[in-house]
């Protein structure tokens, strides 16, 4: 198997944004584009391509696999064809979100960072999705599709019933009823 290798409109990307940054800060400036970037192209961030973007931008792999591990939309392993991500910080876990959350990891038979058995659906538990006003809240991101993900709102048990069933079914749902 070929070595992994950035594509060619990343390179250009890197080119282009490289001179913006002074001498000797460019790297660390792009790491966190080029790691969303090369996602994009793998679909995960794995170690080799830590290693790839390391060496490109001229920074340690040490360097590149914190920024990576620091924010939760970089997925280090192969996610499923959703990714359902549930906010458990404060606001969200006062409103239920752990319950949201058991529940998924109960329907799915997983626990956080894992994938279901039949590979459909990716759970993570994150930090904040920035909607605390209406929380629980969840995202989901289907595989190969790099658009925004979508958002869900005020979730409860039937809610996320609701939505487990639809990505059962291989689809995600637009609206939830009250």
């Amino acid at each position: 198997m070929a070595a992994k290798q950035l594509s060619n409109e990343i390179e250009a990307r890197i080119r282009q944004l490289w001179p913006r940054f002074p001498e000797g800060k460019a790297g660390r400036a792009l790491c966190l584009p080029v790691l969303y970037m090369a996602q994009e192209q793998f679909g995960h961030v794995d170690a080799e391509v830590i290693d790839l973007i390391a060496a490109r931008l001229e920074l340690t792999p040490a360097h590149v696999t914190g920024v990576s591990t620091f924010y939760f939309m970089i997925n280090k392993d192969r996610p499923g064809r959703y990714h359902l991500q549930v906010c458990t910080n404060i606001g969200c876990q006062l409103m239920g979100a752990y319950d949201v959350f058991d529940r998924c990891k109960a329907r799915l038979g997983v626990s956080n960072r894992q994938t279901s058995r039949d590979d459909n659906v990716t759970l993570t538990e994150v930090e904040c999705l920035a909607a605390c006003g209406f929380g629980p809240v969840a995202q989901i991101a289907e595989r190969g599709k790099p658009e925004i993900p979508l958002y869900f709102e005020n979730l409860d048990l039937k809610k996320i019933d609701a939505i487990l069933d639809a990505l059962a079914e291989g689809r995600v749902p637009t609206e939830l009823g009250n």
